[in-house]
């Protein structure tokens, strides 16, 4: 077994351990332990959890004052449970090759690929749409113009997706990956 295939099952079997324990001790240790081996990445993470982490901490937290739930280690440990899986993610997957990690299967290897020039393809439509946006614009835009911007650029995104995916599917479909399905 190569070592991307190792450390990806790897990494796959330790989130899925991570959603089956429940234990708020082994999270706070496992959490200091993350942060310790790399201070830089786990900032990374709170960045990107932070809006999530907050928004279903309010919602708990307004359930809880309506129902009168007191389960209050409930929220940190799901807390800790995301940063722990996001930490995790965002430090192993850079350093796996997934593709060579799912070479065992071509059709995952295959819909992994086709992901991937989905995303990127998504990426260089935003880039391009930006920079329209700051080569057209002198001054900054009133809340009307971002949100005229920000709709054109959603419904272009919402088409563009249900295109391709109409493609995709005409293309798994002549390559038989339907054949199977009943």
């Amino acid at each position: 077994m190569s070592e991307d295939k190792l450390f990806f099952f790897l990494y796959l079997a330790v989130a899925v351990t991570l959603v089956a324990i429940h234990n708020l001790p082994f999270f706070a240790i496992l959490t200091l332990f993350l942060i310790l081996l790399s201070p830089a990445m786990a900032l990374k993470t709170v960045k990107m959890i932070l809006l999530f982490n907050i928004s279903v901490t309010l919602g708990y937290a307004l359930q809880m004052a309506f129902i009168g739930d007191e389960d209050r280690v409930f929220i940190v440990l799901f807390n800790l449970r995301v940063f722990d899986i996001t930490f995790l993610t965002l430090y192993l997957v850079p350093k796996i090759n997934v593709a060579h990690a799912l070479s065992f299967s071509k059709t995952l290897q295959f819909l992994y690929l086709a992901s991937l020039s989905q995303i990127e393809s998504f990426t260089r439509s935003y880039r391009d749409f930006i920079l329209a946006l700051r080569s057209r614009t002198v001054k900054p835009l009133s809340e009307r113009k971002k949100r005229d911007f920000i709709g054109a650029m959603l419904y272009y995104f919402l088409k563009k997706a249900l295109g391709n995916s109409k493609e995709r599917a005409q293309a798994l479909r002549a390559r038989g990956f339907f054949d199977n399905i009943q």
